[in-house]
């Protein structure tokens, strides 16, 4: 049975393709038999994987499920706005990822998510990765999230490099290796 770490937001921006990727990156530095499924109609990491050409671990289209469960590790990508397929997404994952990224709004935003979490009936292991932090922010936003007693994964910085990382094999992946240690064990 495959391990499944399900990347949700209902709100598009905040990184989940990008945390897909890198995700996938990592699993595949340990040596783990890892797939992305891309549930995302737009099909972001799909195009990914078309643009870097090789890359250590395959991207299936949503239609293609069942051959990317054949892999000991997917991670699944999925859409901005649905609450059907991130429901579904939680329910197949042994473990959960709810990006968000670091203002205030997004953190208002991030509410319908860990509703439609709650309602999906997922009792694995979650927690809240927060993206494109600048300055302090991040820091501060991890705070008032654990002080709500919610799980926070880590913080991943506003760089350059991630904007930079779409169509090639993700490098450089210290700062998700650190925040995402604990969920990918």
């Amino acid at each position: 049975m495959s391990e499944v770490v399900s990347v949700l937001s209902r709100k598009g921006g905040v990184g989940k393709t990008v945390t897909a990727m890198y995700t996938a990156a990592l699993l595949a530095e340990q040596g783990r038999d890892v797939a992305v499924l891309d549930r995302d109609p737009e099909g972001s990491a799909g195009a990914w994987a078309r643009s870097a050409g090789d890359l250590p671990f395959k991207v299936y289209p949503d239609g293609k499920s069942a051959q990317a469960m054949k892999h000991d590790w997917v991670v699944v990508d999925t859409p901005p706005n649905d609450p059907r397929v991130l429901g579904e997404s939680a329910r197949m994952a042994t473990r959960v990822i709810v990006v968000s990224k670091c203002n205030a709004l997004e953190a208002d935003r991030l509410i319908p998510t860990l509703d439609a979490l709650a309602a999906s009936g997922f009792t694995g292991q979650w927690g809240i990765l927060l993206t494109q932090a600048r300055g302090g922010l991040g820091a501060e936003m991890k705070h008032a999230l654990e002080h709500e007693e919610l799980p926070v994964f880590g913080v991943i910085p506003h760089l350059i490099k991630f904007e930079r990382a779409f169509g090639e094999l993700p490098g450089d992946l210290d700062e998700y290796r650190a925040a995402l240690h604990e969920v990918l064990k």
